[in-house]
């Protein structure tokens, strides 16, 4: 703008204030704004202990008793759920310590306010140092830091999801100084060190979101340098932006070796049995959870459609815990940024905003998701396309801080007019305007699937069918007296509370744009405005109800849920020879929850990345069968008691206890932990081996082992053959075994090539894929020792490497300060 047409706006006391103070007063009120959303956590002594923490820490029990028994020694490997599997993605051995352990050290019960303050602390310093007012910079923290998603999952308990976000802003921000600053070495080590922490939180769905972003915003800069004609500075630049991103990859490589081994065996490297055989998830499950086209409304108006599923949800996911609220007043100012803010940087935000919100549709929008799970790189490995809305927020709040910007540049000129403003006011208004005064005619609170599953559930208590036109009468009675009325009044209320933010925050931008306000009341009355916006919502999805006091901890809220059943089970699991059985908890939603894998062993548990042929077993082999279970799969997987709430009528099975509702049985045919075979059936691939263990296949693996092998493998019936196991934990296992001929051997755990190794008297020996799921050994005759031992590389090697990273990253953080202390 024309430094001749432009005018200095009123001053005020707050606008007069020194930059620095302006900081520490708006840094103060970001501090504040989590302990009063938190304040139970804080002053209260309250805590969370949501699901997901309870199920972590219940699956994490064998990994936890091995550490304690062997020194801090960790397995690598969990023996307690779904027969055993890699305990990456349940309890990670101990990284390099950096500020991150300080801050967990240091925020200790408190959490999660010290990453709210990581959060919104490198929220604003990305603003700053973009040259944004103090004041704008806390009103888009407190966009990024408050969008009702994260109230939501830290209750859920997905506290790595929450933490890999905390680092976001620190991320973009060493970008920034890395693309633009001329103190290079320290833009290299704050870009180094913030993807470095943002990594070590182990979610790598936050991280690929958010690489989108940077990704784009990379290219934008590489075109304008190319504009500019200045490609050498843009190459060095570059160059050093790489780097750090190298070094951040070296610093957390014992987390990512361990993920990408595993991610090849896991649900998310695919299924060797579904009807479409990817690299991936398959396209269903991966899109579970898409966003629903008019539930994008929930962005700007959370009640629109519902709230949560304990509220009046009647969007068409199954169920949810809240929406993705990106605020009023944020969608008022990121229009005027997108509208009328001169740089075009808006377009990367704009435009990374947008594809996210479009990749968040997942199903209902398959033109481009179905083309995007098929063709982009690991997109297909994540699930519940909603989540892409965190990226969503994210973009279009640095959006809005830009329209903040517009706004004080149509103020300054001496002809500021409102006319610039009509379109981005006239949208956000008549959108108010719109549902509060149509909201019952233009949407029709109808579930999908509603009106069938309460006709199920009455049909169920009454004995008739679902379709009985006096139970379809009914629910339609009760649905339209008893369910849509709460929706409509929800959606009416925010709709309003909408339109009224909206009219307050156009009268301050009237105000300002007239000459009638000074630019610091204004930016005051519109953080106000905004951090009630913001918090008034996020507080619905922050419950005291669902907090702990906090002398509590999860083992004891664990142990809270036993019952006599488990305690049954817990003094009879142990077999003669120090391994104990394992159980089918059928009775407790035995494949999504881990509560009882925290008492015995069991082929269930909770995680929602299973070893994949593992997944493969229980979707097609082990859930069949005329008795609800093919019985052979529980007799290989040592599964020798049955949880479950009705009466088993055929043999096999005996009744050992019931005490409230669940009763116990013994697999009477349960096999060993070892055992010899009398033959082996050698197949080319997984399929050909299920198909062999069907149900009415016959299959008997007391006697007949399938392999996955070209191998010649022998085996002979032999009466005299014998193995005992002499050593039995998590990281080690050792068998004897006595046999007259050579002979196969089929060991009861689960098969994973990458770490378990195996030796025959010292001598390596080769583990096969046995029985879909299981390892088998080629035994030779006569007295043997065998040893297995679970050792991989990923672990032993990454963390040597990962120290070596945090070396070098240290170093340079140690010439940074010596090249600021020398400059000043």
């Amino acid at each position: 703008m024309d430094k001749q047409k432009k005018q200095t706006l009123k001053e005020d006391f707050i606008s007069t204030l020194s930059r620095s103070k302006q900081h520490w007063i708006a840094l103060s009120v970001l501090f504040l704004l989590p302990l009063i959303l938190y304040s139970a956590i804080f002053f209260g002594g309250h805590q969370f202990l949501g699901n997901d923490v309870l199920q972590y820490r219940a699956g994490a029990e064998s990994v936890i008793q091995h550490m304690e028994a062997h020194d801090g020694e960790h397995p690598n490997w969990a023996s307690n759920m779904f027969s055993g599997m890699p305990s990456y993605v349940l309890h990670n051995p101990s990284s390099p310590p950096n500020i991150d352990s300080f801050f967990k050290w240091v925020g200790g019960d408190t959490h999660p306010l010290p990453f709210f303050w990581i959060l919104l602390s490198g929220a604003y310093f990305f603003f700053v140092i973009q040259g944004v007012r103090p004041f704008s910079a806390a009103l888009g923290s407190i966009l990024i830091g408050f969008t009702t998603y994260l109230p939501i999952i830290i209750e859920a308990g997905h506290y790595g999801k929450f933490m890999s976000f905390s680092f976001v802003p620190w991320m973009f921000a060493g970008y920034y100084m890395v693309s633009r600053s001329s103190r290079k070495l320290a833009a290299f080590f704050i870009f180094a060190l913030a993807m470095a922490l943002q990594l070590r939180a182990n979610h790598p769905q936050i991280t690929y979101y958010f690489l989108y972003l940077l990704g784009f915003w990379w290219i934008y800069d590489s075109w304008m340098a190319y504009k500019k004609e200045d490609i050498k500075d843009w190459l060095e630049r570059t160059g050093i932006a790489f780097g750090a991103g190298v070094l951040a990859i070296i610093c957390s490589i014992d987390i990512y070796w361990r993920l990408y081994e595993y991610s090849q065996y896991s649900m998310r490297g695919g299924s060797s049995l579904g009807s479409s055989q990817t690299s991936g998830l398959s396209l269903d499950y991966a899109f579970s959870w898409s966003q629903g086209v008019g539930e994008l409304l929930t962005l700007i108006i959370p009640g629109i459609y519902g709230g949560s599923s304990s509220e009046a949800y009647w969007g068409p996911k199954t169920f949810t815990s809240g929406p993705h609220y990106l605020g009023a007043i944020a969608f008022v100012l990121a229009l005027i940024g997108l509208f009328r803010y001169r740089k075009k940087i808006k377009y990367v935000f704009f435009g990374v905003g947008t594809l996210t919100l479009l990749f968040s549709l997942g199903n209902n929008f398959l033109f481009l998701n179905e083309f995007a799970f098929n063709y982009i790189p690991l997109f297909d490995k994540f699930r519940v396309p909603e989540t892409w809305l965190i990226a969503t927020v994210f973009c279009y709040s640095v959006l809005a801080v830009y329209g903040i910007e517009a706004l004080f540049d149509i103020a300054q000129n001496k002809k500021a007019s409102l006319k610039k403003l009509y379109l981005p006011l006239g949208i956000a208004l008549a959108l108010g305007i719109l549902f509060s005064l149509a909201s019952d005619t233009l949407l029709s609170f109808d579930k999908p699937g509603e009106m069938d599953q309460y006709a199920q559930q009455v049909a169920q208590q009454n004995n008739v069918s679902p379709e009985n036109p006096q139970v379809r009468q009914q629910i339609e009675n009760f649905i339209n007296t008893r369910v849509k009325p709460e929706r409509r009044e929800m959606a009416s209320s925010d709709s309003i509370r909408y339109l009224v933010i909206v009219l307050l925050a156009g009268a301050l931008i009237w105000l300002l744009v007239r000459k009638k306000i000074s630019k610091g009341y204004f930016l005051i009355g519109l953080l106000l405005l905004t951090a009630y916006d913001m918090l008034s919502i996020g507080n619905r999805y922050v419950s005291e109800d669902q907090m702990v006091p906090k002398r509590l901890e999860a083992e004891q809220l664990i142990r809270q849920q036993q019952t006599e059943v488990d305690r049954f089970i817990m003094k009879n699991i142990e077999s003669d020879e120090g391994y104990p059985y394992r159980v089918y908890p059928r009775a407790d939603n035995a494949f999504n929850n881990a509560i009882p894998s925290y008492f015995y062993p069991t082929i269930g548990g909770y995680t929602g990345a299973k070893l994949g042929h593992y997944q493969d077993l229980i979707d097609y082999l082990l859930m069949d069968g005329n008795r609800g279970f093919n019985d052979p799969i529980l007799d290989m997987l040592n599964v020798k008691y049955i949880t479950i709430q009705q009466s088993l009528t055929f043999s096999g099975y005996t009744e050992v206890e019931s005490q409230d509702a669940k009763r116990v049985y013994r697999n009477d045919d349960v096999l060993p932990k070892a055992f010899f075979v009398d033959s082996v059936i050698t197949v080319n691939s997984p399929r050909q081996a299920a198909e062999r263990m069907q149900p009415q296949s016959n299959f008997t693996p007391a006697t007949t082992a399938i392999v996955e092998s070209s191998d010649a493998i022998t085996a002979t019936p032999d009466t005299n053959a014998q193995v005992s196991v002499t050593t039995y934990n998590s990281k080690t296992i050792e068998l004897e075994t006595s046999s007259s001929e050579k002979g196969f051997l089929v060991l009861s755990e689960i098969y994973y090539p990458a770490g378990w190794e195996a030796t025959i008297d010292g001598e390596e020996a080769k583990i096969y894929k046995t029985n879909f799921v299981l390892r088998g050994l080629q035994v030779p005759a006569g007295e043997h020792t065998i040893r297995m031992t679970f050792e991989p590389a990923s672990s032993l090697w990454g963390k040597r490497i990962a120290w070596a990273g945090h070396i070098l990253l240290w170093i340079a953080g140690g010439m940074t300060l010596i090249g600021i202390y020398r400059s000043d």
